[in-house]
C-alpha cells in the first residue's frame, strides 16, 4: 500500500523546522534621485574682455549727484535773479480820500447855466409805429407846423425887441413866425469874465400849412434884420422837431377806438425807447431813469384797404443827462461843508433816486424848458480824484524814501503803499511804463 504524504510535511531541504511567519507586503519604492544644485559655471575673461568692463566708483557717483543738484539750484537762482531784474518795476497801491454823504434836497438844473449852477444836456431819441383801425370816413385837413425856438442876442448889451409875427427863416428858405412879441436880453459876463449871450424861448408856427414844414432841429436867421449889425448876432435855434403840418384828406376814426389803438401803440413804443436808452446811454454821463420824459405826436393817417386806416404815432423820449465829474462836484459842494472845488467822483451815483418836483416836467415837453427842478434822495460816497500820470512822472527814478513826501503832497490821497522790484532796489523805475498804480477804496 502506497504511503500518503501531506503537502505541509514537504519542506525544502535545509529549511528550519520553525514555521515561516507571514509579513505584510511592502510598498514599492520610488527611485527619485535627490536634487543636487550644480555650481554656476565659472566665467573666465581674457585681457581683451577686461578692457571693456566699467568699474563704478560709488564715491564718484555721489559727487556727481551733488554737483548736478547744486548746479540746478544755481541755475534756478540765476533765472530768478535775471527775471526780477528784467521784470523790475514798481506797484503802487493808492487809497484815495473819500467821504460818505447823505442827500435829500431839491435842486435846480439849467440848460444854459451860469457859474455855480448845475448844467444838463438833453438826450432825445424817438421811434414811430403804426396800427390799423376801422375808419368811418374822410375829411379835408389843413394845419401848420408848430414848435419852439431859442432866440439869442450874442453881441449887444442892450435887449433886442421882436414884435409878434416876426419872421424866422431856416437854411432851406422855410419861414416861421413868432406867436407873441419877445424881448431878447443883452449879453452879460459870468464870474470868470466870459460873455454870456442873452436868450429867450419863443413859440413859432409855419408861414403855410403842409408837411414840408415839419422839420428837425435847425438854425434860423431874422430876415427883418438883414443889412443891420444885429443880423449875425440875433438868431434862433430849435432843439426839437416842428410838427403838425399837414394838408389833404384825413381819415375819420371813432374816438373810443382811436383812443384804445393809440394807447396800445404808445405802450409798445415807450418800451422800445426804454430799451434803446439802456443801449445808448453815453459814457461819462449820469442818466437817471426817473428823469425820463415822453412826448407823443400823432402823424397823418393813411388808407389801408376799403374800410381801414393806418394810424401813425411818434413817441419821443427826452431825458436830462449830467456830466459825471460836474455832477459829483455839485453834490460834494452841497453836501460837504469843507469841500473846496477839488476833482471828485461819485462811487455809485445810482444809489440816489431822481424825481421831478413839477408835474409839467413829467407830463409836458422838457425839450422846451430852460430849467428843471428835481428832488434827489439817498446816500453815496464822494471819492477824491488824482492825476495818475502826473503821480507816475513824479515817482520816476526817485528814491524810495521820498515816496511818502510825494504821496503826502496830494490832498486827494489818504495814504499809499509802494513795492519796488528787484527787492534790493532803492529807487523807482526810470519809466512810467514800469510803474503800476492800483486804486483801492477803503470801506
Amino acid at each position: 500500500m502506497a504511503q500518503k504524504w501531506n503537502l505541509q510535511d514537504i519542506r525544502p531541504a535545509g529549511s528550519s523546522k520553525q514555521p515561516v511567519q507571514e509579513t505584510a507586503p511592502r510598498k514599492p519604492r520610488l527611485d527619485i534621485a535627490p536634487k543636487v544644485r550644480r555650481p554656476d559655471p565659472v566665467q573666465t575673461f581674457d585681457d581683451a574682455d577686461l578692457a571693456t568692463i566699467d568699474v563704478i566708483d560709488g564715491n564718484e557717483a555721489k559727487r556727481r549727484r551733488v554737483f548736478v543738484t547744486a548746479s540746478l539750484g544755481v541755475v534756478i537762482i540765476l533765472i530768478g535773479f535775471f527775471t526780477n531784474v528784467l521784470l523790475g518795476g514798481a506797484e503802487i497801491t493808492v487809497y484815495p480820500k473819500s467821504r460818505d454823504v447823505s442827500v435829500q434836497s431839491e435842486f435846480m438844473t439849467y440848460a444854459n447855466p451860469k457859474a455855480g449852477e448845475l448844467a444838463y444836456e438833453l438826450l432825445s431819441i424817438d421811434v414811430t409805429g403804426e396800427r390799423q383801425v376801422k375808419a368811418s370816413g374822410k375829411e379835408m385837413v389843413s394845419t401848420r407846423a408848430e414848435g419852439k425856438i431859442f432866440v439869442y442876442n450874442t453881441k449887444s448889451s442892450s435887449p433886442q425887441r421882436l414884435i409878434k409875427n416876426t419872421r424866422f427863416e431856416n437854411g432851406n428858405g422855410l419861414i416861421y413866425r413868432i406867436k407873441e412879441s419877445i424881448e431878447v436880453p443883452g449879453v452879460t459876463k459870468d464870474a470868470k469874465g466870459n460873455t454870456v449871450p442873452g436868450s429867450v424861448v419863443a413859440d413859432v408856427f409855419a408861414d403855410s400849412p403842409g408837411e414840408k414844414y415839419n422839420i428837425g432841429p435847425s438854425r434860423f436867421t431874422v430876415p427883418g434884420l438883414k443889412d443891420t449889425e444885429q443880423y449875425d448876432s440875433v438868431y434862433g435855434e430849435s432843439t426839437t422837431a416842428f410838427t403838425g403840418g399837414f394838408e389833404g384828406e384825413k381819415y375819420l376814426i371813432e374816438e373810443s377806438e382811436l383812443h384804445t389803438a393809440k394807447q396800445a401803440l404808445h405802450i409798445e413804443l415807450r418800451d422800445k425807447l426804454l430799451s434803446r436808452l439802456k443801449e445808448e446811454k453815453p459814457a461819462g454821463f449820469v442818466v437817471y431813469d426817473g428823469a425820463v420824459n415822453f412826448v407823443y405826436e400823432s402823424l397823418p393817417s393813411t388808407e389801408y384797404g376799403d374800410s381801414l386806416a393806418t394810424i401813425k404815432e411818434k413817441v419821443t423820449l427826452n431825458i436830462p443827462i449830467f456830466k459825471d465829474t460836474e455832477f459829483a462836484k455839485y453834490i460834494a459842494e452841497k453836501s460837504i461843508p469843507e469841500y473846496t472845488d477839488e476833482d471828485v467822483s461819485l462811487f455809485d451815483p445810482y444809489t440816489l433816486t431822481f424825481s421831478y418836483t413839477e408835474a409839467s416836467s413829467t407830463q409836458g415837453n422838457i425839450a422846451t424848458a430852460e430849467t428843471l427842478s428835481f428832488l434827489l434822495k439817498g446816500s453815496t460816497k464822494v471819492v477824491w480824484l488824482f492825476d495818475e500820470l502826473e503821480l507816475k512822472n513824479k515817482l520816476i527814478s526817485t528814491k524810495k524814501n521820498t515816496a511818502t513826501a510825494i504821496f503826502g503832497a496830494y490832498g486827494s490821497i489818504s495814504h499809499a503803499q509802494a513795492e519796488i522790484r528787484p527787492f534790493w532796489s532803492n529807487s523807482f523805475p526810470d519809466s512810467t511804463d514800469k510803474i503800476k498804480i492800483n486804486t483801492v477804496l477803503e470801506e
